[in-house]
Formats: C-alpha cells, sequence, structure tokens
C-alpha cells in the first residue's frame, strides 16, 4: 500500500512539474507528434464558432442530455451528471459534468465523448469567462461515417428532443400585434381523453402524425409545408377540445387569431408574417367573427360598409405567396354553420380536412363516462344508449351532467332526466322528426357537399331525396341547388339528358336524383386523391350503382369512381413496397458491416455476398414495380379526379 501511494505521489509531482516548465507550445507539439501513430481520430466542438454560436455545440448538448441517465448504469459510465430545468421545458435536462466522458454507440461503431471547460483569467487572476467543448474520438477509418451520418443523426434528433420537450404557448393579439407575454398552455386534453368516435380519432392523428413527417414529401412535390382543417358542427361538440388535443398530440404553439381586432388586411399580413414554425393558427367562427361577404350567397362589398378584414385578404393570406413564409404550420378554422363560408375558403390547398364534430352518440357517451366517472359498464348504461342514438345532444351537455356528482348512478339518472326531457321536446314538435331517412351526424353536419371525416357519416348506400336549398336555380326544367347549376349544365352538355329513362316520373324527383349526382361530382372536382379513403369512394359507388338501377345514365361516372378506387390501391401497394424496399436495403447495410469488420470464414463471406446480390435483385424489381405504379398515378396527381368528367 505505502509503494503505491508513493508511486502515486511521484507520478503527480512529475506532471506538475512537466506542465510549469515546458511550454504549452510545446506540450502540444509532443502531444500531436505523438498522435500521428495513433489510429484514433478527434474532432472538438466549441461552444462558439466564428464568433457565433455553435449550432452543432447546442444539438450535441441536447443528444447527450437524452443518453447519460440511460448509460449511467453501464460499466465506465459517468458517476457525476448535472441536472436542471427551466420554465421553457417540460422535464429535467441531464448532462455530463466537466471532463466525463461518455461512450455512444452508433450503426456498431463505438464512439467517445468528453466534456471539457476551462476558465479563463485575465492578467490579475480574476475570472474573465468560461470556455466549453466536447471532443469526440473514434477510429479514423469512420470519419466519412460520422460526418454524412452520425452529426446529421445528431442534429435531427437534438431538434425532435427540443421540440418533445417544450412548453406550448397560448398567443392571443393585442392592437393588432401579437401579445408579447404569451400564456403557458396548461390545457390537459389528450387524444386519449377526447370523446370522439375511435375511427375519427384514429383518422385525425394519422392524418397529423404524415404531415409532420412530410417534409421531404412536401419539399419534393413543391408545396408549403402546411395543412389546413375546417371544425364544424353544433355548439358543444368539442371543436376547441380537438384543438387543444392537436396541440398537445405536436407540441405545437397556438395563435388564436379574432379577425374582428384586425382593421385591415395589412394588420393581417403582418400577424401572418409573425407566427412561429411548429404552430397551430386558430380562427373561431369563421363565419360570424368578421362579415366575409359569401360571393355564392350574392354578399357583396357593399353590402359590409364596415369589413375589417376582405375576403380576398383573408385568402391571401392563408394560400397566396405570404403562406411561404413559414414551415411546419396547421390552420384551423371552426364554425357552427358551414353552409355560411364562402366556397374559397373551404377548397383543398386552404382546408384540407373538413372535420364534422356532430352529436353524442353512444360511442362517445361511453368514452365520457369513463373519463368522468371511471367506469366502463353499468347497468343504466343501455338505456341511456337508446334514447341518445334517437335525440340531439352535444357531449358538452352530458359532460356536464356526469360532473355533477361522483356517485357513478346519481350522474347517470340525472343524465336519464335530461335526454328524457329532450325526447320530450322533440315529440311536441313533430315538424323537426320529419326527413327520418337523416341520420344523427347530418343533423348536427347540414353541409353535405364537403369531405367529411367522420364515423358516423351518413349512410349514401341508399338514395336520399335532398331538399333544395334557399336559393335554387332551374337548369331546364330541373330545379337544383344554386352551387350545382353549373355542374349540371355541364353534365347535359356532355352527356346530354341523363334522366330521360328514368323510372321516376316527376320533375322534382328527378331534380334530386341529378342533385346526387352533381354532389358527387362535386365532391372530386374539389378533393385530391390524398384526402379520400376508401369507404367514401366504395359509398359514392353505391349511390351511382343506385342512380343506374333507376335507368340514370351515369356509367361515365361509375368508371371514374372505379378508376380512382383502383389508384386509391395502387397508393397502398406502392407504400408497402417502398417499406419492404427500406426494410431490405437495412438487412443489406448490416450484413455488409458484417463482411467489413467481422472475421469470417471464406465460405461464409461467400454466401453473405450472393445473398446481399439476391437482395438487390429484390430491390430491382420493387423499384421497376414503385415507377410503374407511379407512372399509372402520375395522371391523379396531375389534374382534377373530376377532370375530363365535364365540358366546362
Amino acid at each position: 500500500m505505502a509503494s503505491t501511494l508513493s508511486i502515486l505521489a511521484t507520478f503527480t509531482i512529475v506532471r506538475s512539474t512537466f506542465n510549469d516548465f515546458v511550454p504549452k507550445e510545446i506540450r502540444d507539439y509532443l502531444w500531436s507528434f505523438i498522435r500521428r501513430f495513433s489510429s484514433e481520430f478527434t474532432l472538438v466542438i466549441e461552444e462558439s464558432h466564428d464568433g457565433s454560436s455553435n449550432h452543432i455545440f447546442q444539438a450535441t448538448m441536447e443528444y447527450l442530455g437524452s443518453h447519460v441517465l440511460s448509460a449511467s448504469a453501464a460499466e465506465g459510465s459517468p458517476k457525476r451528471l448535472t441536472v436542471g430545468k427551466s420554465e421553457k421545458v417540460r422535464k429535467f435536462t441531464f448532462g455530463l459534468d466537466r471532463h466525463s466522458e461518455i461512450v455512444d454507440i452508433f450503426h456498431g461503431v463505438p464512439l467517445k465523448w468528453k466534456y471539457n471547460a476551462d476558465v479563463n483569467a485575465n492578467a490579475n487572476n480574476q475570472q474573465k469567462s468560461e470556455s466549453r467543448w466536447y471532443e469526440l474520438s473514434f477510429q479514423k477509418n469512420h470519419v466519412e461515417m460520422v460526418k454524412s451520418k452520425y452529426i446529421p443523426h445528431i442534429i435531427n434528433t437534438a431538434k425532435k428532443l427540443k421540440d418533445r420537450n417544450r412548453i406550448v404557448k397560448f398567443h392571443t393579439v393585442r392592437r393588432e400585434r401579437w401579445s408579447s407575454s404569451a400564456v403557458n398552455l396548461d390545457h390537459p386534453m389528450t387524444f386519449d381523453t377526447l370523446a370522439l368516435d375511435g375511427d375519427l380519432k384514429k383518422t385525425i392523428m394519422e392524418d397529423l402524425d404524415s404531415f409532420i413527417n412530410g417534409k421531404e414529401y412536401y419539399k419534393k412535390i413543391g408545396k408549403v409545408w402546411k395543412r389546413g382543417y375546417l371544425l364544424y358542427g353544433p355548439p358543444g361538440t368539442g371543436k376547441s377540445s380537438l384543438i387543444a388535443a392537436m396541440a398537445n398530440h405536436l407540441n405545437f404553439d397556438i395563435y388564436n387569431l379574432n379577425l374582428s381586432a384586425v382593421n385591415s388586411d395589412s394588420s393581417l399580413e403582418y400577424l401572418l408574417l409573425h407566427v412561429s414554425n411548429r404552430s397551430i393558427l386558430v380562427i373561431e367562427d369563421i363565419d360570424c367573427t368578421v362579415k366575409l361577404q359569401n360571393r355564392d350567397a350574392g354578399d357583396t362589398a357593399a353590402s359590409y360598409p364596415h369589413v375589417q378584414v376582405t375576403l380576398s385578404g383573408l385568402l391571401n393570406a392563408i394560400d397566396g405567396l405570404l403562406s411561404c413564409c413559414g414551415d411546419e404550420r396547421i390552420i384551423v378554422f371552426t364554425t357552427n354553420y358551414k353552409d355560411k363560408i364562402d366556397p374559397a375558403l373551404l377548397r383543398a390547398g386552404r382546408m384540407d380536412k373538413h372535420i364534422c364534430l356532430s352529436y353524442s352518440t353512444a360511442s362517445t357517451f361511453k368514452q365520457l363516462a369513463a373519463n368522468y366517472l371511471g367506469i366502463s359498464n353499468h347497468n343504466l348504461f343501455s338505456r341511456i344508449e337508446k334514447i341518445i342514438e334517437e335525440i340531439n345532444v352535444s357531449p358538452a351537455e352530458v359532460a356536464g351532467e356526469l360532473m355533477k356528482s361522483k356517485d357513478p348512478k346519481t350522474c347517470l339518472e340525472g343524465l336519464i332526466e335530461l335526454l328524457e326531457s329532450k325526447a320530450s321536446e322533440a315529440t311536441s314538435k313533430p315538424e323537426e322528426g320529419k326527413g327520418g331517412n337523416n341520420t344523427k351526424q347530418e343533423k348536427g353536419c347540414k353541409s353535405k357537399g364537403s369531405n367529411t371525416t367522420n364515423s358516423d357519416s351518413p349512410n349514401h348506400n341508399a338514395i336520399t331525396f335532398l331538399t333544395v336549398g334557399p336559393d335554387p336555380m332551374i337548369v331546364r326544367e330541373y330545379t337544383v341547388k344554386a352551387e350545382l347549376a353549373p355542374i349540371l349544365k355541364a353534365v347535359l352538355l356532355k352527356h346530354g339528358d341523363i334522366v330521360t329513362d328514368c323510372s321516376l316520373n316527376s320533375t322534382q324527383c328527378r331534380s334530386s336524383l341529378l342533385e346526387i349526382a352533381c354532389g358527387i361530382i362535386q365532391k372530386l372536382q374539389a378533393a385530391k386523391l390524398e384526402d379520400l379513403t376508401e369507404p367514401e369512394l366504395r359509398s359514392m359507388l353505391a349511390s351511382v350503382s343506385d342512380l343506374e338501377s333507376l335507368k340514370l345514365r351515369v356509367s361515365w361516372l361509375h368508371k371514374r369512381l372505379d378508376q380512382i378506387i383502383e389508384a386509391l390501391q395502387l397508393v397502398k401497394q406502392c407504400s408497402a413496397l417502398e417499406e419492404d424496399k427500406r426494410k431490405i436495403v437495412q438487412e443489406i447495410e448490416e450484413m455488409q458491416k458484417e463482411l467489413g469488420s467481422c472475421r469470417m470464414e471464406t465460405l461464409e463471406k461467400e454466401k453473405k455476398t450472393l445473398r446481399i446480390q439476391e437482395m438487390e435483385a429484390v430491390i430491382g424489381t420493387i423499384s421497376e414495380s414503385i415507377s410503374s405504379n407511379e407512372a399509372r398515378l402520375s395522371c391523379f396527381y396531375e389534374r382534377s379526379l373530376g377532370d375530363g368528367l365535364l365540358c366546362l
């Protein structure tokens, strides 16, 4: 023991003497000379670079902070870590202590990190500043991999970690400028607690995830990385709650834009230019916030002498050149009355998804009961489910009853009283019960020409005679909605009178059938291929088949829907092939690494090389299939789905 301490003391004295009497320049030269004979390469990442903050240093700090705690139990890991938390982040942040080391494994390659910090002193030996830097050491033969893959991986991972950990902010308008004191958005609503029908919730989440991971896709097709959602339906159906769930799911800030507080189009432009990336711009009650004239309804600017923001100004702001000044943004409009909104605001590219939030169903009631009462079943459930499917009651009204007591039985009995009172009111108003073919979803979301994303969407498998709107137009002898009149004129011009042989004789019934056909064409004109689902298309196809059964000449429309469904199946096939290709490429890369880094018998190497060649041949076949499918799909991406159906 004494000899060991003696050796250590001698080593310390020699090292101190060496550092004191040998100039730094000579020490550096000696170390550089020794390193010439080493196979190790070291990158130094300093806190500042060229007089400004070093982005790679900040990314490294974020990246290693997510690794150090999980790696602290491993042998040889650092035993001292730093921990902290600021008001701008959700979770604790960890980091390496001064002069600590950690090993990261990337693609099977060990990469050693060391964190250093040194205090710079002035001539009077007073503290002046602190220098911080990381050292990354690895074998020289991995230089290209570190440069082209590892460092970009650190930067991308750090960005995702930072975005996920930051506090969501809520911004409002004050004097035509965003308030400088944004508040933290502590809304507890998530998709786990949001009461929506399962298919609708899943569809929305998948669409959001597809958008957030679609940077390269948007860049490839030359579109601004933004997405528009229209939330419509009766009051109290969860539009604001859905927005909060979207913000928490994506960790996006919310910019709440009240158009009535904006005095001009130029002020609107200024506000949108100062909306940050990774944010949701919300314009609630778009139909009544300001008087935006609806051109289809015959409104003019003169009808509204005190217009503050014009329709043209709003359109340019959300979809013009101004919209290019930012990335990763979502725009959400909400309304109780979709029919009051100018169709120009609703088209694809501005509002890409139209989501109808309607009255409570048995499914939403069960979710609310699970959230508020913590129960998944009760002997009163069957009675409630039976009544709730027959009347219109909003989720907010149901939630209000479930919050009145902590006793499930008391709450459910109170809810039954509410539902029965609404049922008796509905019975006393027989005129509201007319049109029994309409589902609850149709009652809550009256606009029928939209791309509605909802699992409770109306049943299009049976012909329903629609009521003509408040501003009908007569085309020849047929009376249809004003918005469908141009489509009907074009149909008659190209295909002739398609109801000539119809088995129904009255003009009113024939008009209703023409409205159904024109409504389907309108949907095809307004939607893109990626906006439609196969169930929606098959629902349209079923309606067209019903029209054909009544001897309408719509085989041309039937053929187009068949083509679109086939194209949608090709899109799914391409996605599956791309995934197969990715997995094979990954497997090839792993096998190539094994060939390059491991000692193998010659026979085993030959087997692996042959296997790689076979897999590369499979990749070639898959690539050819993908190219063939994409060539067949190109016509659907380059034109409207309704292109060629009409002579417009």
